[in-house]
């Protein structure tokens, strides 16, 4: 289930590893602060803003801010994979940390299930399924037309 390498890790591995423990902290230590009271105004997704359009992640941080108050359902409903995320978040900052404590690389079963190229596609498909169905539903609504009409892209253009 886990293995433990035989080989130290490089200095450039702990570099790596030090870089991705950042990266997995971030959003978990953003979540917990913004659920203290924490506010960080210039958090908008570009895209949204320019476009009025939703990217596949828009709903991450309030479904993240969702699970941060223990309402797993809100979590869904902003984001069907925010829970997701979250949770490999989780994963990968304690398996980095291990790794930075132990000196070693840590091979796991997940480790390889990541590799599998099959998994992977269809692992896209399904996000990218998941975010088409989102924008058939809001131009079904007709909130997407609007939202466009008063982005400063479609100002720009209209």
């Amino acid at each position: 289930m886990f293995e433990l390498s035989r080989y130290p890790l490089s200095y450039h591995g702990k570099l790596f590893r030090w870089g991705l423990l950042g990266f997995s902290c971030t959003p978990l230590l953003a979540t917990y602060f913004y659920h203290q009271g924490y506010r960080v105004g210039f958090l908008v997704c570009p895209i949204r803003h320019l476009t009025g359009i939703p990217c596949p992640t828009c709903g991450m941080t309030r479904s993240f801010i969702a699970i941060a108050q223990g309402n797993l359902a809100q979590a869904l409903a902003e984001n069907l994979f925010g829970p997701l995320l979250f949770a490999s978040f989780g994963i990968v900052a304690v398996h980095i940390t291990l790794e930075l404590l132990t000196k070693r690389r840590i091979i796991a079963f997940y480790c390889h299930l990541l590799k599998e190229r099959k998994l992977q596609i269809i692992g896209l498909f399904i996000v990218l399924t998941y975010y088409m169905l989102r924008l058939y539903k809001l131009s079904q609504t007709g909130e997407m037309y609007f939202s466009f009409i008063n982005s400063p892209l479609g100002k720009l253009f209209f």
